[in-house]
């Protein structure tokens, strides 16, 4: 081939281009109509290109601080800047996990009243916390799960705290509440699991609050944050001990 050849094909080539282009904006190739839609297609696609981007960089810093958040301070703090984000329902979770556990039931029966107070003012933010996670949660049943498994467990901590300082006709919790979120927990966990079995076995021997399991269940309760003497035949671990029968110490199963 000529080097003249070349020279002409390029040519020829961008002649082509301009004046397909030219056309193309004259409405001569397609109507007018079509060429707006497959500008506006065009302009679509390239915005929702550059919103699914500014977006995947904005998720990725909002994990980031998530893992870097060392102290449930700093978690409360970046749920608030996040509250509609998955990372903020996240948040919220880890935090009650944390009020509900360690700084729970894990203090329930210090040995000062100050941190026994302490405690039980945790396991109350953590039924709050949990109760407002739960819907947010309902299509996840993971998380719904470990929100009801929390919500009865902070719930059967709370039959044994009264409202009022040495008034025993008053308690923070109920055993139909506890009951109520088992209930419920043995249906949301997968079936034939421990959470959906144990959940369902322990519910229906709390169910009837004049049994002996009930009450026995009760009298632990108090008996572990009120400090009140224990009868030697009940077993503080048993149903109503911390943990409420599940694995794992504290606020959740590990």
């Amino acid at each position: 081939m000529s080097a003249e050849q070349k020279e002409t094909e390029p040519n020829a080539l961008a002649t082509s281009l301009t004046s397909g282009w030219t056309n193309f904006k004259q409405g001569k190739l397609v109507s007018y109509k079509l060429m707006a839609l497959v500008l506006i297609l065009v302009v679509g696609l390239g915005l929702w290109w550059y919103i699914a981007a500014e977006r995947r960089k904005t998720t990725s810093k909002q994990w980031l601080e998530f893992d870097e958040a060392s102290s449930i301070a700093k978690l409360e703090e970046l749920e608030k800047r996040y509250p509609k984000a998955p990372v903020g329902r996240v948040t919220d979770l880890v935090v009650a996990r944390s009020l509900l556990g360690p700084e729970g039931i894990d203090q329930i029966n210090a040995k000062t009243a100050e941190q026994r107070a302490k405690a039980v003012e945790s396991v109350e933010k953590a039924r709050d916390l949990l109760a407002k996670l739960l819907p947010q949660f309902e299509k996840d049943p993971i998380f719904k799960a470990e929100c009801l498994l929390g919500l009865a467990k902070a719930e059967a901590t709370l039959v044994g705290v009264p409202v009022k300082p040495n008034e025993l006709t008053e308690f923070r919790g109920k055993v139909s509440k506890v009951v109520e979120y088992l209930d419920q927990l043995a249906v949301a966990a997968a079936p034939d699991t421990p959470w959906a079995t144990d959940s369902k076995k322990l519910a229906d021997a709390l169910r009837n609050e004049q049994a002996q399991t009930s009450a026995d269940f009760v009298r632990i309760q108090r008996a572990l944050t009120i400090q009140a003497p224990l009868p030697p035949e009940l077993d503080p671990h048993g149903p109503g001990g911390p943990g409420l029968g599940f694995p794992g110490k504290g606020g959740f199963p590990k």
